[in-house]
């Protein structure tokens, strides 16, 4: 095969080539730039030129020799720009030429005889267009690389402007992360630009959640994974908490060191805020679903087992007691049904309508206080409940729901207070609120069940073993809290050894016009 400067040669020479030609390969430092070159391989002549000059085989030493043909970094803009470079050996006698071409990943040098009787204008033209050949593909190859570039900061453009996410882009020599917070504002820390120390970060990073984030991400970084996820609480600017998903790609050299990593922190606070109630709503439903199947049927066999016997025995074999006896099972059962009943309506609208519906209307808190006592009297009848009114007690209250709130109270106390102890009932005016108060002396509450006490469903867990004959669905609480909180008020427990336990309910009590006051039209629960 033959071949000159202007094909595309081969890497082996044919040894019959009398066109001395050397193959050059760059030598790269630590940081990837070009230092120097040296041949590799060589044709005949070229290899009868180079041993009677002795010349070595770095290409920075010919120098040396005397042989100055061209420096290093003319190579190195032949190799970069693909352009060819021409010269003329210096101080030979045949005015020979020379040309360095790029060839594959390194460098050709041609020794061409300077012949200008074969000079003719034909290869001259030959020679001048291969060279602008070669040059405009150089130019095309450039622009390739240029267009991709903008492309792919065009994509990363739009991307950013596309999204919320706090894009990120840690560089392991500087230990920097630049941050990008695209269209959000990086959880309130800036809505520019913002770099930063890796620690900057993780002082950020939730107390619960960072040893074990952070170890993760070290454990990470030191294997030969490269795609890291984590999910975290991050603190905002504002001092909150933020659920995040951070997610990261890291980037290895040759000898699969890190030296960088671009990812991306989305906030997901909503995302688990929603599957966090899903979760409780599914245990909700769970557990609504069994309460109500157990405590349902209790009140049900009560009115079967009292209409079988009745059906049984028959109107003659019974007695007039015995009547009275399953007839009043059958309407306390019944009336009992009919209580859970009407707690779980008051649930539903608690949690589907937004609240407990509200009849507003002038009445006298007193008079209320009052009716529940007499009535829970009369179902408590060894029983002490001691009511204390001071003052005036009028506003717009809802004087049904209201009734219903004492009665769950006042119940409560009486169910799981001392037998041998009175229950207290004051009701009193403080500034613009009216204060109802509801104490009994007895075992406080356990400190762990008074975050959720207010919870539905949260009856206590020997109520069903112990047998107490008013229990629930354990909805009165919640119920209590649902009615007060619709009028605008509070309501706080406090229990202990030596006090016992007190409701605290405060109602606002903004001045009204006159009117005449009323009292409930009793929804109070009966034994």
């Amino acid at each position: 095969m033959s071949w000159g400067p202007g094909s595309a040669p081969a890497w082996e020479l044919p040894a019959d080539n009398e066109t001395p030609c050397i193959f050059f390969e760059p030598l790269f430092g630590e940081t990837g730039d070009v230092l120097d070159f040296r041949w590799t391989s060589m044709n005949v002549p070229a290899e009868g030129w180079v041993r009677s000059l002795e010349l070595p085989r770095h290409l920075s030493l010919w120098a040396l020799e005397g042989v100055a043909l061209f420096d290093v970094g003319a190579c190195v803009r032949v190799l970069l720009r693909g352009v060819p470079h021409v010269g003329q050996v210096p101080g030979d006698v045949a005015g020979r030429q020379f040309v360095v071409v790029r060839h594959g990943e390194g460098l050709a040098l041609w020794l061409l005889p300077r012949d200008e009787s074969r000079a003719s204008d034909a290869q001259q033209a030959i020679r001048e267009r291969n060279a602008r050949r070669e040059v405009e593909e150089a130019l095309a190859r450039t622009e390739q690389t240029v267009s991709a570039l903008r492309e792919a900061e065009e994509r990363y453009r739009l991307a950013t402007r596309a999204t919320h996410d706090v894009l990120w882009d840690w560089h392991f020599a500087t230990d920097r992360v630049r941050w990008d917070p695209g269209t959000g504002d990086a959880f309130g820390h800036a809505t520019a630009v913002l770099d930063h120390q890796l620690g900057w970060w993780g002082a950020r990073v939730h107390d619960d959640d960072r040893e074990r984030v952070v170890d993760r991400l070290v454990t990470f970084v030191a294997s030969t994974g490269d795609v890291w996820k984590d999910e975290y609480r991050f603190q905002r600017a504002d001092g909150s908490w933020a659920h995040v998903l951070d997610r990261g790609v890291l980037a290895r050299d040759d000898e699969g060191r890190p030296v960088r990593m671009i990812g991306s922190m989305m906030d997901v606070t909503e995302r688990t805020r929603e599957l966090a109630s899903m979760v409780e709503e599914a245990r909700f439903r769970e557990r609504f679903i069994g309460i109500l199947g157990h405590d349902l049927r209790n009140p049900l066999n009560a009115i079967m087992l009292s209409a079988r016997a009745q059906k049984r025995r028959g109107p003659l074999e019974c007695t007039p007691e015995q009547h009275r006896q399953h007839a009043q099972r059958i309407e306390s059962s019944a009336a009992r049904m009919g209580n859970m009943i009407a707690d779980l309506l008051d649930l539903t609208r608690a949690r589907l309508a937004g609240g407990i519906p509200l009849r507003k209307g002038p009445t006298d808190l007193g008079v209320v206080c009052q009716q529940v006592v007499d009535e829970l009297s009369a179902a408590y009848p060894e029983r002490a409940i001691a009511v204390d009114v001071d003052g005036k007690a009028e506003g717009e209250w809802d004087a049904e729901r209201l009734a219903q709130v004492l009665s769950n109270l006042v119940g409560n106390a009486l169910e799981h207070g001392t037998p041998e102890a009175p229950v207290f009932l004051r009701c009193w005016a403080k500034g613009d609120h009216q204060v109802v108060e509801v104490q009994n002396p007895g075992t406080p509450i356990p400190e762990e069940l008074r975050e959720r006490l207010f919870d539905p469903f949260r009856q206590g867990e020997g109520e069903r073993t112990q047998g107490r004959r008013n229990a629930g669905l354990g909805l009165g609480l919640f119920i209590v809290k649902e009615i007060v909180q619709a009028h605008g008020g509070t309501v706080e427990v406090a229990s202990s050894q030596k006090e016992g336990t007190t409701f605290t309910v405060k109602l606002p009590r903004p001045p009204r016009p006159k009117a005449k006051v009323r009292a409930s039209r009793s929804r109070t629960r009966t034994a």
